[in-house]
């Protein structure tokens, strides 16, 4: 009896060796080695992961089919073994190395980070704790993990444990499981796709990372599996055409594409259908044959090398590359990228011959799958209990513990006080408009009474004289002295990071473009008569707990309306990472807008982040000029509404930022806090404060200047006495945002009792 078509094609194709799809593998990693590397402006070099999906989606489902049709059934053990001895070795072997690397090369606050995302990389769920932690896959902004490029093998190894269960499900009971396996296959890709296209817009992190938003692209070559035997009847010079239109996605979308793009939507079929068309294209032995045909060039002796190897080659590329940069604490120069790229294919040839191929073939392990997959798990065993140790290590090196001593706000207010006192410049405070104080001169003291302070006696006693209009200058600083980090540094460096606003945990502030909070955001007495309220992004929370002090000490209620990432001027909000307008930025602003109105404060403290990408109303991104006139305007525009809502706006010019992260620098540099610190040109642009005060100055709110505050020597210190300046490169920690309280009342309580815009140092 002959056998149907689609039985016997798998038999027949068994033994068949598709050595152009090992060079469309060499393509595929020297695209994603160029991206990371950042060389020969491969900005879409990450769709080399997409060429990789739709590979493995064609090679496992072709060998699942193939044991199908010759033993009747797919025995998981022995598949899941042979998954295990070809990726499990390498891979572990790559992480151990990397989590000595990065305890001998990277700042020791790294560490424990690191090797959490080891452990997950070592059993294959680190896309999943990628997607959890909200990372941003392309963003420069952040600190890469080492092994951030193990989320695609985590992708594919979770697509190896179930696709082989789906096609025992889907076949049973079935001569020509083919057509039945091709539906299933057809069936995902589609809702994989159509749920890709919307997680996109919802959550980026899950989109990118997640296998049900990739299972598109596996599927999509599990299809070409199951079609092959008629898709290789291609004419073969159309299959020679077909191949080259392939290459031409890829490298289209590997050149053209950035990390705003829409992926893994719309944009993710460049790379996927390349990939198809390249595969299809070659199936046609005919096709082979064509001296033309990219089949044959992409199957010659150094393609085919690079792929055999490209595996290894994208284990090794991306340790090799952020490592050092993190060693280093910034950008590594192009001749070093270029290097360690190249690095990276000994490394890898050596892996392949000395662990990978012997391994596979059962050297020292066997084949068995009990043995291997008890391999599997003391590989994972050895990996965590690694990273464990590691990052006990590193934690150590730290000193003090996550969560560091109480702080007391009034005594760091004190202590901080002195410092900023004896490094102040003998500038005095001045209006704009024709009147002048000095800091300070407040009939009400802070502190004096702890009882609530009508607005109309705030700071009523301060002696007007005439001014010149001042601007924001900078002003001569003495030199910030070199030091250790002290040991009782607030907060602790381990625990800088969570050193945050009551306003985050408690959940009213809105994160990046999600919908508005709707908790009420009042904190203090809030039975008091008088409000103070904090208005603007990210930056404006960071005074926060400064502004909280100061409702504690003068009784009064404080309203917080603040947005990660939305600036308070009536401008589109844009995010870069997204390619887009965030209209949940100009929801939140309406809403925020229309319940300050609704209060009237008394005071409206407001600021915002000078940093953000600006877009028009057409979506065009601005920069130079044109940007600073567009944001002038729009803040313009909201301060219009704002002054007739409040007793007296003041605005807050924008916080100092620093060249690098400082907790993780300092973690690298505890004899020298000095090599953290950050030169006050890169710190503070003087350009843009004068923007802020000349807003300022034509709305006529109060201008408070805070830069003098924290950075008061150069260049712009990590540490002021003992407490840690930023979290991060532009956020206060809350314990030194807290103990600024007492100057920012001061300033306040000036700026309050003026009739014009006064600048207040």
């Amino acid at each position: 009896m002959s056998q149907h078509p689609e039985a016997a094609e798998p038999a027949r194709r068994r033994h068949e060796r598709r050595n152009d799809i090992e060079g469309l593998r060499a393509v595929a990693v020297l695209l994603v080695l160029l991206f990371h590397a950042d060389l020969l402006g491969a900005n879409g070099g990450f769709v080399g992961v997409d060429v990789f999906f739709v590979i493995s989606g064609y090679l496992i489902t072709g060998l699942l089919l193939r044991e199908r049709h010759e033993t009747g059934t797919i025995s998981l053990r022995e598949f899941y073994a042979r998954r295990v001895r070809r990726l499990l070795p390498a891979s572990a072997l790559v992480l151990l190395v990397t989590l000595v690397a990065a305890l001998l090369l990277a700042p020791p606050l790294l560490v424990p980070q690191i090797a959490h995302d080891v452990t997950a990389a070592g059993v294959y769920v680190s896309n999943m704790s990628f997607a959890a932690q909200a990372t941003d896959y392309f963003s420069t902004a952040t600190t890469p993990s080492p092994v951030l490029h193990y989320w695609s093998l985590g992708v594919e190894e979770q697509f190896y444990l179930l696709w082989p269960a789906i096609i025992l499900l889907v076949a049973r009971g079935s001569d020509r499981p083919g057509r039945r396996v091709g539906l299933a296959a057809g069936g995902i890709g589609l809702a994989s796709f159509a749920f890709a296209t919307w997680l996109a817009g919802v959550s980026l992190p899950w989109a990118f990372f997640s296998l049900p938003s990739r299972a598109w692209e596996l599927a999509l070559g599990a299809v070409l599996a199951v079609g092959e035997p008629q898709l290789r009847r291609v004419v073969p010079g159309l299959g020679a055409i077909m191949a080259w239109a392939g290459l031409a996605l890829i490298a289209a979308a590997g050149f053209l594409l950035t990390g705003s793009s829409a992926f893994p939507g719309l944009a993710g079929l460049l790379p996927a259908a390349g990939a198809a068309l390249v595969i299809w294209g070659g199936m046609a032995a005919s096709s082979l044959a064509a001296a033309w045909a990219p089949a044959r060039w992409l199957g010659a002796a150094v393609p085919r090398q690079i792929g055999r190897i490209s595996y290894s080659v994208y284990l090794w590329h991306w340790p090799l590359l952020v490592l050092p940069a993190l060693a280093i604490g910034s950008t590594l120069p192009v001749a070093a990228r270029v290097v360690l790229a190249l690095a990276s294919f000994p490394l890898a040839a050596a892996t392949t011959r000395l662990v990978e191929d012997p391994l596979r073939r059962g050297w020292l392990i066997g084949t068995r799958p009990r043995w291997n997959l008890a391999m599997a798990g003391t590989l994972a065993v050895v990996v965590a209990l690694t990273a464990s140790g590691v990052s006990a290590s590193a934690s150590a090196r730290l000193g003090g513990s996550p969560a560091g001593a109480a702080a007391d706000a009034n005594q760091n207010s004190q202590e901080l006080d002195q410092i900023l006192n004896n490094e102040a410049s003998p500038e005095p405070s001045g209006s704009v408009g024709g009147e002048a104080a000095t800091p300070g001169a407040s009939a009400a003291a802070p502190g004096a009474s702890g009882q609530p302070a009508p607005i109309a006696t705030v700071g009523a006693t301060a002696s007007p004289s005439p001014s010149p209009v001042p601007m924001v200058a900078p002003p001569t600083r003495s030199a910030t002295p070199a030091g250790p980090v002290p040991a009782d540094l607030q907060p602790t460096l381990a625990g800088a990071a969570a050193d945050m606003p009551l306003s985050y945990t408690d959940h009213c502030h809105t994160q990046t473009d999600q919908p508005p909070s709707t908790q009420p955001c009042l904190y203090g007495n809030l039975s008091s008569s008088h409000t103070i309220a904090l208005f603007g992004d990210s930056h404006a929370l960071s005074w926060f707990p400064a502004v909280y002090k100061i409702a504690q000490d003068k009784g009064w209620r404080l309203l917080s309306l603040t947005m990660s990432a939305c600036t308070p001027a009536d401008i589109p909000a844009f995010n870069p990472s997204l390619n887009r307008t965030m209209p949940n930025c100009e929801l939140w602003r309406d809403q925020s807008i229309a319940e300050l109105v609704r209060v009237h404060p008394d005071i409206l403290l407001v600021t915002g982040t000078r940093g953000f990408a600006t877009v028009d109303g057409n979506g065009q991104v601005l920069s130079g000029d044109l940007r600073t006139r567009y944001w002038v305007q729009g803040m313009k525009r909201t301060l219009a509404q704002l002054v007739p809502a409040a007793g007296r706006v003041i605005m807050i010019g924008d916080l100092p930022i620093s060249s690098m992260n400082p907790p993780v620098c300092l973690s690298g540099h505890l004899s020298n806090a000095l090599d953290c610190a950050t030169p006050v040109a890169q710190a503070i642009d003087y350009a843009w404060l004068n923007t802020e005060l000349t807003v300022a100055r034509a709305m006529g709110t109060g201008f408070i200047d805070p830069e003098r505050w924290i950075c008061p020597t150069s260049p712009c210190p990590a540490i002021i006495g003992h407490l840690l300046v930023l979290r991060d490169n532009g956020h206060m920690t809350a314990t030194f945002a807290a103990a600024l309280w007492r100057k920012l009342e001061s300033a306040v309580v000036l700026a309050a009792s003026q009739h014009a815009t006064t600048l207040i140092w």
